[in-house]
């Protein structure tokens, strides 16, 4: 008898035990959902629950860092009835891709803030107040951290050209421009929709800030110099005789118009953008060592974007030929990279080698005032050391003293930075690059600009980039 009342008391015991660790992990799961995962899954554009909201709640406003509104609700006052209330774009074009559209799809922080946006998070008793006053309800507003004198300029710099720029406070990860061309208004959005969904050609739609995907060019220079400094511990011993070409097994690389630069120090070649002694480092580089110094810089892998966006390729590996190699080292081949990838490079050099988790949200705030959460910046990654960035700090200023984005020099405010110009076919067209950042004191903007099938031998990504930083400076 006594054993047989051990043996229920055992089961009885472990059936405990087993529920208890059952209600420990669902507990746990639990918490971490709504820490982790809740967010993404009511933002999710698949979830009809959320935008059931908006037959009930104002849909909030979106709010540039300066307080100025980049989209809003014109509500009709229709007697709580807001079918006709319609969604107001002050900014039309210039905000399109990055604020995004409500309608057609969700797109841009449109629906990156979809739930914020149609929550009206005031607690339970004022939503008792408001059921029985019908009173209809507003949802939460979304402070961004975007520069509206930083955007336009930028947009009005990129001309009737297509491109895009992304520029962020490398110190806090704050995002401070996106924009891209062709653009749309957003405004006319029922009108123009068939035309835009079936847009080929211009790909309007297209946020190529963060999903643009191109070769390169001399830009990706300071991949290779990176690695070339982790190779060589002596690279502030590197010279080269520049004769206007380097020759390789069966293909000669040149440089811009065949132009010698004779003799070169590093620092030299990248402020000169010297394909011949950049080819030349390219060919005796380790492939295995490069290829981690190129994951190390995100290619080939996910950036911290909340955006949509294209993962940029890095094509080398132990099968490489040597043409491949040395087109890779300075920046063609099959190469591609998005700009808003190269702005987080740039954003990592000024940042002493450690890259910000960039963020356009800076705080979200419900009707009566109060911030229901907000952003504080982090570290993402370590992409290099503080004494490779101090190093490649030193290039790139270069580039903008003397080199070929000299007109940077002389401003009120210091310039980094690297050009390129990918060439795109045989007919000397090219997509304009310019990366790096700029600083006045303690305030710093990284910035990546391309301008796509130019004619080479202009720089207009050099004359956007200076015309964000005057802006972005004199505000």
């Amino acid at each position: 008898m006594q054993k047989e009342k051990r043996k229920i008391n055992r089961q009885a015991m472990v059936t405990t035990i087993i529920f208890s660790c059952i209600f420990l992990f669902m507990v746990g799961y639990y918490a971490y959902f709504i820490v982790a995962k809740s967010s993404k899954i009511v933002n999710n554009s698949y979830n009809k629950r959320i935008d059931r909201n908006a037959q009930m709640v104002i849909r909030g406003t979106i709010y540039s860092n300066s307080g100025k509104k980049l989209a809003y609700t014109d509500t009709k006052n229709t007697e709580n009835d807001l079918s006709d209330d319609t969604r107001e774009y002050p900014y039309e074009k210039i905000f399109a891709h990055v604020v995004g559209i409500t309608t057609h799809g969700k797109y841009g922080l449109e629906k990156l803030c979809n739930y914020d946006l149609l929550s009206t998070e005031t607690g339970a008793f004022q939503k008792i107040i408001n059921d029985f006053a019908d009173n209809t309800e507003k949802g939460c507003d979304v402070y961004t951290t975007l520069d509206v004198n930083a955007q336009k300029q930028a947009y009005t710099s990129l001309g009737d050209n297509k491109g895009a720029v992304f520029a962020m406070d490398p110190d806090t990860g704050a995002i401070l421009v996106m924009t891209s061309k062709p653009s749309y208004n957003p405004m006319t959005i029922d009108d123009i929709w068939n035309d835009l969904a079936q847009d080929s050609q211009d790909s309007r739609l297209l946020n190529r800030a963060t999903q643009g995907k191109y070769i390169p060019g001399s830009i990706f220079k300071i991949v290779t110099t990176l690695e070339y400094m982790r190779e060589n511990s002596d690279y502030d011993k590197f010279q080269y005789y520049c004769t206007g070409s380097a020759k390789f097994k069966g293909f000669p690389i040149k440089c811009f118009d065949g132009k010698a630069h004779y003799q070169e120090s590093l620092k030299d070649a990248f402020a000169y953008s010297c394909n011949s002694a950049f080819s030349t480092i390219g060919d005796k580089l380790d492939i295995h060592r490069f290829q981690q110094t190129a994951t190390q810089l995100l290619f080939q892998t996910k950036l911290p974007l909340e955006m949509d966006y294209n993962q940029s390729v890095f094509p080398l590996n132990e099968k490489s030929t040597q043409f491949e190699i040395t087109q890779t080292s300075i920046g063609q081949g099959k190469t591609t990279v998005s700009p808003a990838h190269m702005a987080l490079i740039a954003a990592a050099i000024a940042k002493e080698g450690k890259l910000m988790r960039p963020y356009l949200v800076d705080y979200v705030e419900n009707s009566n005032g109060y911030v229901t959460r907000q952003t504080e910046p982090k570290i993402y990654s370590s992409l290099m050391t503080e004494q490779e960035a101090k190093q490649l700090k030193k290039y790139m200023e270069a580039v903008c003293k003397y080199g070929t984005a000299k007109i940077m020099s002389g401003q009120e405010y210091q310039a980094y930075g690297k050009t390129g110009t990918a060439e795109l076919d045989k007919n000397n067209h090219v997509n304009s690059w310019f990366v790096g950042y700029a600083k006045k004191g303690n305030k710093k903007i990284a910035i990546a600009v391309v301008l796509e099938n130019m004619l080479e031998g202009n720089s207009p990504a050099v004359n956007c980039a200076k015309k964000v930083f005057d802006s972005y400076f004199e505000g």
